[in-house]
Formats: C-alpha cells, sequence, structure tokens
C-alpha cells in the first residue's frame, strides 16, 4: 500500500468507526425515550390479560422505570385521577387500574425533552388514552420529570399539565 492511500485510509477508518458509534450508543434523549416506552407498555393493555402473572409482570416493568419516592399526580378526562406518592402506591394503582380497565391503551405522541443535563431531565408529551369506558379516547398533556442513577434514567415525577381534547 502506497503512503499517501494509507494516510487516507487511517483518517477515513477512524471517522467511520467515529460514525458507527454513535449510530449504536443511544443518546440521552434516546434513553429517556426508551424508558417512556417501556412505562407506556406495560401501562397499555395493548390485548395483554389483566389478571395473574401477566398482570405482575406488567406492573414490574412498570416500577422498573420509577424512583422510590416517585410523584404522579394526575387529573385525566375519563375518571382516572389522584395523586400517588412512592413505587409501592403506583405499583398498588396499576394494578388496579388494569382490572378496572381492561382494554387501557396509551399512546404517546409529541414528546418533548428539556431541561436535559448529567442528571435529571424535564419531559413534555401528549398521551392518548383510551380507558374503554363511553366517551372515547382522550389527549392530555403531561410533564415528567426524570433522575439519572447508576447510569440509567427513572421517571421521578408525572404531572397533568391539561387536557388537549375529548372525545
Amino acid at each position: 500500500m502506497r503512503p499517501t492511500a494509507r494516510r487516507l485510509l487511517i483518517p477515513g477508518v477512524i471517522v467511520a468507526a467515529l460514525i458507527g458509534l454513535w449510530w449504536i450508543i443511544p443518546s440521552e434523549e434516546q434513553r429517556i425515550r426508551r424508558v417512556l416506552e417501556q412505562a407506556r407498555s406495560a401501562v397499555s393493555a395493548d390485548g395483554q390479560t389483566a389478571d395473574g402473572l401477566a398482570l405482575l409482570a406488567r406492573v414490574g416493568r412498570l416500577t422498573q422505570c420509577l424512583t422510590r419516592d416517585v410523584e404522579i399526580q394526575v387529573d385525566v378526562f375519563g375518571g382516572l385521577s389522584g395523586n400517588l406518592s412512592g413505587v409501592d402506591e403506583v405499583r398498588a394503582a396499576a394494578a388496579g387500574l388494569s382490572q378496572q380497565f381492561p382494554g387501557l391503551t396509551v399512546r404517546l405522541g409529541e414528546i418533548q425533552v428539556g431541561d436535559l443535563d448529567s442528571g435529571s431531565a424535564r419531559v413534555t408529551l401528549v398521551a392518548t388514552i383510551e380507558t374503554g369506558a363511553k366517551g372515547g379516547p382522550t389527549a392530555q398533556e403531561f410533564e415528567l420529570r426524570f433522575r439519572k442513577w447508576e447510569g440509567r434514567w427513572y421517571i421521578s415525577k408525572v404531572a397533568t399539565v391539561r387536557a388537549l381534547r375529548t372525545h
């Protein structure tokens, strides 16, 4: 190999490796979005049964997304409202919610990650919630706070911002 070709090949390989790493290693925002998706799939029935071990597994997946001292303050049209404090209250409420609304479906849209630093982030998102109750789906805007602990993002607070529409 010629020396000129070698000088061009080495920087090319380095650039290709850096692009590959950027593509493979998720950004902090992508990691936060993965936690949101895990929480969404744990809350949504998505055709899953709402009893026995399946319910326990879903609730377990949800609590893996939360800090121990999580705070939830929601007021959702369609009958879902209340304040929860701590992962144990959330666990009990999630199990009850899954049994009360076995067809509960949540879809996420318009996710905006802001105030992102090394240990915390603020996320504003719009969620469409279908409980199966009369009135159809509702769209709600939520604000979530995230904390990072041991390299992983966890939801530490969820609060309803406003209802966008009801059907």
